[in-house]
């Protein structure tokens, strides 16, 4: 017994050795992998976690592929509605006298924007996925060739005979003119950030682009989009209206002479504290009228006092110009405008008074002339050539709503043939897009990550003391492996993200019930990354940009320690280590994931950075943030085109 039991204590108090040194041998090769002495202890699945890339969100289990419309087009004898299944990648033609869907045709690439020529012989589907704009018969949906465009084309637009094609470059931040077959030169223009929507005067000459992020600027400043106006027939920019605390653009029309421009907009006050919630006054729907013969500008809430009508889309426009019916996509509804009465109101007072309505959530009386409901997530709007017939696409319901336009009655509802089952996921996509359970209705997720994406604006979350941490909204693509979340990296999960906090400093309301909390994450986890789309640097720049990125040694020869080194905190494949490090721009901060960073801009955790060049040139002067000091122009280019490329 006692040689047996001399093994067995010898054992024992190895293993009670290699306890006791197993956490200093562990820190130390925590130490060792960041750089940096001290870094806090995490579990070895915290870097050794194989990452997959998400699923689309369209596939459920067993197949299951919704249609998902988006854009809709309406020929001009009022006969066939032609709508752009973007979740099934095909594009669905429907005879309306009938209202039932006729014909089809394949078109990979998530179709989005629809658009028919005025003389009706041309239809054009932007495919945001592809970067192309497909041309095709009207009649026959056969294909007549296809214009290339640069990143995610969205709203697309055609002369009246269809020999010019216009498209909105949304991951470009341009807008292309374009004839088909090489029939007139194709150019890009430069338009606001993420131009989204596009409309074409009827004698073709003027342009709006209606543009979805406000352009980048630096923390603590008001946000500004604008309303890109564009001289379809010189192919120039002719004018630049600013849309002041305005962004999320997603539609726009034109008056029958030009003569104004009507678009949704959130009109949001980010440099407010959360706090204002309560009070309404965070972000509110609004009307933006466009005196374009002016350049006057004034946005009207369609929001009433103790009712929101979350994240205003698709709009269409009366062809006498008196009628504008918006869409709600987070709170199922169509409101309707009298825009004469906007008009008259409009031309008789000073741009202080326009000023001081935007905040006037008791002024849609004057103006806001009926509502009614829809499916879920409504997001496209057109009308018959007569007026008669608004058509909605109800885009998490996989259907077209029907209304009388006189009365805003239903007048029916035309089924696309999606499937009729509704998965979790989908659930959690409805919740994700519906503003209902916040308080009052006043915003969904989608308010501030349209897409899945950002907004591109910093925000003051109280939960941190007011003012102290005003931080930027990080994306939402591709997050599913790169937990913890938030900026300082409190939420280990999303479930922690979405839940309580997200009531307590957001919502206002009860929390989510635990299904519906777990339907939510579910989908915001299969948000797939964002896709890099066509870069017109050359392989070579990204080459010699990753090289700088996995560089491991200054211009000189002299070694870069391993906590400046840009690989140590953003280590592929998800580009970042998951653990917070100060890099100089006031504490300690979580590594973001770098995917589809090109699209995330203003940089760092409170905007200061509004381009990736910044980020070195401007904000790292002491080398805190990797070494980039030695970096001459041609090389710093090169990093931020391999940055681009992720």
């Amino acid at each position: 017994m006692k040689r047996a039991a001399l093994p067995l204590a010898l054992l024992a108090a190895a293993a009670a050795a290699a306890w006791s040194l197993a956490p200093r041998a562990y820190q130390r090769h925590l130490d060792e992998v960041t750089g940096r002495p001290g870094t806090r202890a995490v579990s070895c699945r915290h870097c050794h976690h194989p990452a997959a890339a998400p699923a689309r969100p369209a596939a459920g289990p067993a197949g299951v592929r919704y249609l998902s419309p988006q854009g809709l087009a309406v020929t001009p004898d009022g006969k066939t509605l032609f709508v752009a299944a973007e979740g099934a990648d095909r594009l669905l033609k429907v005879d309306l006298d009938s209202r039932q869907v006729t014909g089809s045709v394949e078109l990979a690439g998530r179709p989005h924007g629809v658009a028919v020529s005025r003389d009706g012989r041309v239809l054009a589907v932007s495919c945001r996925d592809r970067d192309r704009v497909v041309l095709l018969d009207p009649v026959t949906l056969a294909p007549r060739g296809e214009v290339p465009t640069g990143a995610g084309p969205l709203g697309v637009a055609l002369s009246s005979d269809g020999g010019r094609v216009f498209a909105a470059e949304g991951g470009a931040d341009a807008v292309l003119l374009a004839g088909p077959g090489g029939a007139a030169p194709a150019r890009d223009l430069p338009a606001g950030r993420s131009p989204y929507a596009l409309a074409l005067s009827r004698d073709g000459r003027v342009l709006a682009v209606a543009n979805l992020l406000s352009n980048p600027s630096s923390s603590g400043t008001v946000p500004v989009s604008e309303l890109t106006l564009i001289d379809a027939e010189a192919g120039r920019v002719s004018e630049r209206l600013p849309l002041v605390s305005a962004h999320l653009s997603e539609g726009v029309v034109l008056a029958s002479d030009a003569s104004f421009a009507l678009l949704p907009a959130i009109r949001v006050r980010n440099l407010l504290p959360t706090t204002e919630v309560v009070r309404g006054g965070l972000m509110n729907s609004a009307l933006v009228l466009a005196d374009l013969r002016t350049g006057r500008v004034a946005q009207f809430p369609l929001d009433e006092a103790n009712a929101y009508y979350a994240d205003p889309s698709g709009i269409a426009l009366t062809p006498d110009d008196r009628t504008a019916f918006i869409v709600h996509g987070g709170a199922d509804r169509v409101t309707a405008v009298d825009v004469r009465a906007l008009r008259r109101w409009m031309a008789g007072r000073s741009q202080a008074d326009l000023d001081d309505a935007a905040d006037d959530l008791g002024a849609f009386a004057r103006y806001v002339t009926g509502r009614v409901r829809t499916a879920a997530n409504p997001r496209a709007a057109a009308l018959s050539p007569d007026g008669r017939r608004l058509y909605v696409s109800e885009r998490l319901a996989d259907s077209v709503a029907v209304f009388d336009a006189a009365t805003l009655r239903l007048a029916g509802r035309i089924p696309l043939g999606g499937p009729t089952v509704v998965t979790a996921l989908r659930r959690g996509e409805r919740r994700f897009y519906d503003g209902s359970a916040t308080f009052q209705g006043q915003f969904s997720c989608r308010s501030c990550h349209p897409d899945g994406g950002m907004d591109g604006l910093t925000w003051d979350f109280e939960i941190d003391g007011l003012g102290k941490e005003v931080v930027d909204s990080m994306s939402l693509a591709g997050i599913r492996d790169t937990a913890p979340f938030k900026w300082r990296g409190k939420n280990p999960t999303l479930a922690r993200q979405c839940g309580p906090r997200f009531s307590r400093v957001l919502m206002r309301t009860d929390p989510f019930p635990p299904d519906q909390l777990a339907e939510l994450v579910a989908y915001i986890a299969s948000i797939p990354p964002r896709r890099p789309g066509p870069s017109p640097e050359s392989a070579e720049a990204e080459a010699r940009g990753k090289a700088l990125f996995l560089r491991t040694r200054t211009n000189r020869a002299a070694p870069i320690a391993k906590k400046d080194r840009c690989a140590t905190c953003h280590t592929p494949p998800l580009y970042t280590i998951r653990l917070p490090f100060d890099v100089g721009t006031g504490g300690k901060f979580d590594t973001p994931y770098l995917g589809g960073i090109r699209y995330t801009a203003p940089y760092l955790h409170d905007d200061r950075a509004a381009s990736l060049e910044e980020i070195w040139t401007v904000h790292n002067s002491s080398d805190t943030h990797g070494i980039s000091s030695d970096m001459n122009k041609a090389q710093l280019n090169d990093l931020v085109t391999f940055l681009r490329s992720l």
